[in-house]
């Protein structure tokens, strides 16, 4: 805890010094009660998942810290392997001699090439990076959870700096939506992806609307760009896929002065991404409708929960209350026989796309068991997803639902849910009271139908691929900011002038 306040320290001082954080609205104690308000998350978020939760809990920070661990440990006597694992200098083979000492033990390392069809594993990296942070955290957790507020607050500044000016007179409010909105606020206060998400998303936006908006044409923008899109692709690549689209009509729009923004929009939403999707289809063979027909149904599998078999080519799940079909015939190779005439699922594991269903098993082999998972507790009811128009038409509506309302208090069942469910109302609260209290001229008309895509489209995908209500809140924590700046946008600031208690809020 020494060691995190130092560089808590030494982090502020640096932030007193650059350039880059000075701001008229936003001064550096604001700034700093900011990063005080961001630490005390850090505490809540282990409080939840390393004390709240039952010992032996695997949550992703802990998976993500064991594996970075054990990549660590190649240091200092075999410096070289270390190096290896951090640039990806190694094949993908379980004959490469790194397998054995260090991936083998790795829980959520994967093959880069059967992970996903579009793009590399998005595990890697962050194991990467806090294996590169224990050289100076020496294995203490508040220095990792520092190293992502940092980069996570980071990435929130620029954000903010990229939308001041379309935000007049209300900055600080801007402000409190992108650093303090409590979801936002939790999931990048943890050893997770979200930080570096967030991080690469305020770099991203800023560094576009510097070169692309506003013609800035400076080698550190063009560098900024480039940077930040090469790792979107390897972290979160569907958030750059959603954002770039609505943020290249953003340019146009703006550039050419469209009227008609909605109709623009709408038509060109739906004329790139179906472009897309059957140039992907019938190019380069790669199938985006089924690939989330297969992430929907497996989602609904995870969340149901299981127990998972493998025996060569064959993957099998049986339901959790299926105990009792299958024996245990060999415990010290830890081998089990299916009984014969039971029921399951399986994949062949060169295709984890098609399930099969077996009704009356006849497979006398043995099988390695590989995980028990129990039901998720937050699972959301919703009919598997079929590769056809009307089957996506049907979800499509249910899913945005789920994603922009649930979970709801009538729907809870933790104390997390009722958090979650707590800030749906206060989002719902936010938007009447913008628009009840709305200005006539609305400040940027461009940026609102932005907004919206970005939303629609994000939402939908989250929602129609998810389903387990505390994953969906955890997906959707990128896009709130843009969701919270649609009534923004609307608000009359003037409006707080007659509040005493919030009236400093506004210039």
């Amino acid at each position: 805890m020494i060691l995190a306040t130092l560089y808590f320290l030494a982090f502020c001082f640096l932030i007193s010094r650059s350039s880059f954080f000075k701001d008229e609205q936003l001064s550096l104690k604001v700034i700093f009660g900011i990063l005080c308000i961001k630490v005390m998350a850090c505490f809540a978020y282990y409080w939840v998942y390393f004390c709240y939760y039952p010992p032996g809990f695997n949550g992703d920070s802990v998976s993500t810290l064991h594996d970075a661990k054990i990549m660590y440990s190649a240091l200092p006597d075999h410096g070289m392997d270390f190096i290896k694992m951090i640039f990806g200098l190694h094949s993908e083979l379980d004959t490469d001699p790194l397998y054995e000492p260090y991936f083998d033990d790795i829980e959520k390392w994967g093959r880069a090439d059967v992970t996903s069809d579009f793009f590399l594993n998005d595990n890697r990296t962050p194991i990467r990076l806090n294996a590169l942070i224990m050289l100076f955290s020496f294995g203490e957790y508040a220095v990792h959870a520092l190293v992502m507020l940092i980069i996570s607050f980071i990435g929130q500044y620029a954000f903010y700096k990229t939308f001041k000016p379309y935000f007049p007179k209300k900055e600080i409010l801007l402000a409190a939506i992108i650093f303090l909105t409590p979801s936002v606020l939790f999931w990048t206060s943890g050893v997770l992806k979200e930080p570096i998400a967030m991080c690469l998303l305020g770099l991203f936006t800023y560094a576009y609307f510097k070169v692309v908006v506003h013609s800035q044409f400076i080698w550190k923008h063009l560098f900024l760009l480039l940077f930040s899109t090469a790792l979107f692709l390897i972290i979160k690549p569907y958030i750059i896929a959603l954002l770039l689209v609505p943020f290249l009509l953003f340019a146009i729009v703006k550039r050419y002065d469209i009227k008609r923004i909605v109709v623009f929009y709408t038509t060109s939403l739906l004329l790139i991404y179906s472009t897309g999707i059957l140039v992907l289809k019938f190019v380069f063979d790669k199938d985006v409708l089924n690939t989330i027909v297969v992430r929907q149904n497996d989602f609904v599998s995870l969340s149901k929960g299981g127990i998972f078999f493998i025996n060569g080519d064959k993957y099998v799940r049986l339901e959790c209350r299926d105990s009792t079909q299958f024996q245990l015939v060999d415990k010290e190779k830890n081998l089990f026989q299916l009984d014969r005439h039971s029921a399951f699922m399986y994949w062949d594991t060169h295709n984890l796309r098609d399930t099969i269903y077996e009704t009356n098993n006849r497979d006398t082999s043995y099988f390695s068991m590989r995980a028990i998972c129990a039901p998720s507790g937050s699972a959301i009811s919703i009919d598997r997803l079929q590769y056809s128009f009307f089957s996506f038409a049907r979800l499509i509506p249910q899913s945005f639902y789920n994603v922009l309302c649930r979970p709801f208090f009538y729907d809870s069942r933790s104390v997390l849910e009722l958090m979650a469910s707590a800030e749906n109302l206060a989002f719902l609260l936010f938007f009447i009271f913008c628009f009840v209290f709305r200005d006539n001229l609305l400040a940027d008309r461009n940026l609102l139908v932005c907004c919206i895509s970005i939303v629609i489209v994000s939402f939908i995908l989250i929602g129609i691929t998810t389903t387990v209500m505390g994953a969906i809140v955890r997906y959707k924590v990128p896009f709130i900011p843009f969701l919270l700046m649609i009534p923004l946008l609307y608000l009359n600031p003037e409006v707080f002038k007659k509040i005493p208690v919030i009236k400093r809020l506004v210039k």
